[in-house]
């Protein structure tokens, strides 16, 4: 018998955008405003799913993703710190695939920092592959650049 998840997706939505916003800044050095995230979800062929907990809804992570013309793209994927290795991204990313699927998506891309190993690690275990490197892509906050790995995935 296969036990239940911890946890929860829900398909995400504006009313989320706070929640979001907040999530996206435990997880990156520059966050996305909520005000970022309301104008995202309104855009044709964005879709994503909040990963919560609990009878309050405690939000664990969330991702986002976009879809047109028969390719999609993760726009972005953020894990509480404290929720992570819990297979919160995991479960985030299969529901995005089979949404991407349903959305009769040929190829589905993502740009990834090339030193975070644990997103690295999870992609490739999902059966995405390097494609190209934008290099000096992301900022650090102590001046210092690293590359963006671009990676795809045949749906």
């Amino acid at each position: 018998m296969t036990m239940a998840p911890p946890f929860r997706l829900v398909d995400l939505g504006p009313t989320h955008a706070d929640a979001l916003a907040a999530l996206h800044a435990e997880s990156f050095d520059e966050g996305w405003s909520a005000a970022s995230f309301v104008t995202m979800l309104g855009m044709p062929g964005t879709y994503g799913y909040m990963a919560v907990r609990g009878e309050d809804d405690e939000p664990l992570g969330f991702a986002l993703f976009r879809a047109g013309g028969g390719e999609a793209e993760v726009l972005t994927v953020a894990t509480r710190p404290q929720a992570r290795g819990q297979g919160v991204a995991r479960a985030l990313m299969r529901q995005g695939l089979g949404m991407a699927q349903e959305l009769d998506v040929e190829t589905m891309f993502l740009e990834v920092a090339a030193d975070n190993a644990p997103a690295l690690g999870l992609y490739r275990s999902l059966g995405f592959r390097q494609t190209g490197r934008r290099k000096a892509y992301y900022a650090r906050p102590d001046g210092s650049r690293d590359d963006a790995l671009v990676m795809a995935l045949a749906c």
